[in-house]
Order: structure tokens, then sequence, then C-alpha cells
């Protein structure tokens, strides 16, 4: 059977439209919302749910140690947020909608939202993202992993885990942080 042209044109476009059609629908799957512990400065509440999952990957609280989610790693990274200078927050805001995209995730063999997706495939994500050849993915993982990783391991509930008395008392510094 011999195809004019024309006919594969239609069929090009038609099957354009409708791979964008699918593209826009993935891109607009629903956020697994959780709910800040206190009121945040930085994020909203999707941004927030997207970094509680990646936080809850990075220190997911086994063998007896706490979870990033108990020693509420995801306000904390917020709260760091807001002393940053306002276009490094919006860039990890993007990283942090880029992971969430459903449609950007078809490249990593995921057609589910981050925060929607099994910790099996978040891991996997997670791992794609570290070794990509793309330099903004992996730019944006080693962001997210350090905001988290710090937050968690600066949290004093840690210190005598790892043998760490805590940060010095110094006597010209009220307990506020300002000078005496």
């Amino acid at each position: 059977m011999k195809i004019s042209r024309r006919t594969l044109l239609k069929l090009g476009l038609g099957g354009g439209v409708i791979v964008a059609a699918g593209g826009v629908g993935l891109s607009l799957m629903g956020t697994r919302i959780r709910k800040p512990r206190t009121a945040l400065k930085v994020l909203d509440e999707a941004e927030f749910s997207v970094l509680a999952a990646f936080a809850d990957r990075v220190s997911p609280g086994q063998g007896g140690w706490p979870s990033a989610w108990e020693l509420r790693v995801p306000e904390k990274v917020d709260a760091s947020l807001a002393t940053v200078h306002p276009g490094d927050a919006n860039d990890f805001k993007q990283a942090l909608a880029l992971l969430e995209n459903a449609a950007a995730g078809l490249l990593d063999g995921r057609a589910t939202p981050f925060s929607a997706s099994s910790s099996a495939v978040q891991d996997e994500t997670m791992r794609s993202w570290r070794g990509s050849e793309m330099d903004v993915k992996r730019t944006a993982f080693t962001a997210l992993h350090k905001a988290c990783s710090a937050a968690y391991w600066s949290s004093p509930e840690i210190y005598a885990r790892v043998g760490y008395g805590g940060p010095p008392a110094f006597p010209w510094i009220t307990k506020k942080g300002a000078p005496a």
C-alpha cells in the first residue's frame, strides 16, 4: 500500500498532537501533598512536598536512626532558603519542579510525579540524576542532596549518635545570635 505525502504529513501531525497532549497531561499530574508542620518561608506546599519526598529517600530513618521527616529536614531546608539570594532560592525551586514533573520523568523511565512514585522508583530516579550526562540534572541532584544532608546531620538529635558534642558556646554571643 502506497501512502501519499499528504497522508504521511497528516499522520505525522496527528501523532505530534497526541504526543504533545500526553506530555501536557503528564505534566499536570498531581503532587502527593505533605503538610508542613511550620509556616513555610520560601517554598509552597507542592514544592515542600517534593522536597519532603526527596529528603525521605536521602535519610529514610533505618536501623534506629531518625528519618528526615522526624527531624523536620524539609522545614529546615525551607528556613535555610530564606537566608540565600532570591535567585538561588528560585533555582532550587526550579530543581524541585523539574524533579516532580512527570513528563520530564519519562526520560528517567517514570510516568508519575516524583512525590507520587514508589520508594524504589524514587531511588532509581535519584541514581539516574546523580550520574546523568545532563549537567542540569547532576547539578540539581547535588543541590537537593546537599541541602537535605546538611539539615539532617546538623540536627542536634544526631550529635550524640556520631560522637559530636555540638557547636561550641561563645561567651560573646547571646543565645539569639546577636553580639552581647
